[in-house]
């Protein structure tokens, strides 16, 4: 359903590119957006950040892996979605579920606001509607992304239950 839902925005995104100038020409690049602040750490990792009021205390984080089944060898195949949901069973920083524990205990949900989706080029990570009326949310929030993206424990009888799940 996802993927429907993002191929249907994209060619809708398209069309309104498209219907927009008679003059596109295709070697011209898009403008980007400025009020991105954009810039890449010491170790690769390109962030951009930008200010929005809407909705109002609240922040978005997504970590975006370049890395899905178009990676994965034919006796692989389901290897990256299973490494999507194991990122929920422990991570270095967050044992067991303490991820989803966390996050909850401080309003967010499973599913709306903690999410994550593989697809053939990419797997992307989603904690949505972060309240920010403590620091702390957001410290642990990028903290979550980081284990996420480099310290995930798979845990033997953590890959075991999950195996079911993928298959």
């Amino acid at each position: 359903m996802k993927k429907l839902t993002s191929l249907t925005i994209v060619l809708f995104l398209s069309v309104l590119v498209f219907a927009q100038s008679n003059t596109y020409k295709p070697d011209e690049k898009l403008k980007f957006d400025p009020d991105y602040r954009v810039g890449t750490l010491d170790n690769g990792l390109k962030y951009y950040i930008k200010h929005n009021k809407k909705p109002a205390n609240r922040a978005e984080f997504w970590l975006l892996v370049h890395a899905g089944a178009m990676q994965e060898e034919a006796d692989q195949n389901g290897l990256a979605h299973f490494c999507e949901h194991m990122a929920f069973n422990g991570t270095k920083n967050f044992p067991d579920k303490a991820v989803l524990d966390y996050l909850q205990s401080i309003g967010m949900e499973f599913g709306p606001n903690i999410n994550a989706w593989t697809y053939y080029n990419e797997t992307v990570y989603t904690l949505t509607s972060v309240p920010l009326e403590n620091e702390a949310y957001i410290d642990s929030s990028l903290l979550v992304l980081k284990d996420w993206a480099s310290a995930v424990s798979y845990l033997d009888e953590e890959v075991e239950k999950e195996r079911g799940v993928i298959h």
